[in-house]
């Protein structure tokens, strides 16, 4: 897919979600493109010419005795030796359409087809009568995910239960998906 064509995917990824139970997913959506993409990188420092006086000279020129090379650039044996001599650090690009269209989808996917997924399996464990129990525990009716307490979303959450959500539903949502992720990764 092109460019436009991706950013056009993500403009009606987020308006099928605005306005619905679901929006606060597009907050963490938007928290994970802000942060970017971790890249490592290595900080070395350039060779230097003769004549060169690292004591006079400004803040700028000291920093641009330095380059940033990206690890994809160098071969096994060239990264290995660059690390030796310069720092490996961590750097954050940003999200590629694609990478943007993808984090949408994979959003969906885990709050519409595998949460309800994971409760069910989750409420038969809790469900389970323990040997020797003979009644003594109460059983687990429902299961409530709660968002981290750190977490500063201006939109509601939103309960999604499996039993709301029937199998076939999911297994159709989890096949759509699984057809635009392929579109989106051409």
């Amino acid at each position: 897919m092109n460019p436009f064509e991706l950013r056009h995917i993500e403009q009606e990824l987020r308006e099928a979600l605005q306005g619905t139970a679901l929006a606060w997913v597009l907050d963490d959506v938007d928290a994970a493109i802000a942060a970017g993409v971790p890249e490592e990188k290595i900080l070395r420092r350039r060779a230097q010419r003769r004549g060169d006086d690292s004591r006079d000279s400004s803040p700028a020129l000291a920093a641009a005795r330095y380059e940033v090379v990206d690890r994809e650039m160098l071969g096994f044996v060239e990264f290995e030796a660059s690390r030796k001599r310069g720092t490996l650090v961590i750097a954050t690009r940003a999200m590629t359409d694609q990478e943007r269209v993808q984090l949408l989808l994979d959003a969906v996917r885990r709050v519409l087809v595998e949460l309800p997924e994971i409760e069910l399996e989750t409420l038969k464990l809790l469900q389970a009568e323990p040997e020797g129990d003979a009644g003594r525990r109460s059983i687990a009716e429902g299961l409530s995910f709660e968002p981290d307490e750190s977490a500063r979303s201006r939109r509601s959450r939103t309960e999604i239960r499996a039993d709301r959500v029937p199998i076939e539903r999911r297994e159709r949502l989890s096949h759509l998906l699984d057809e635009v992720t392929g579109e989106v990764r051409r």
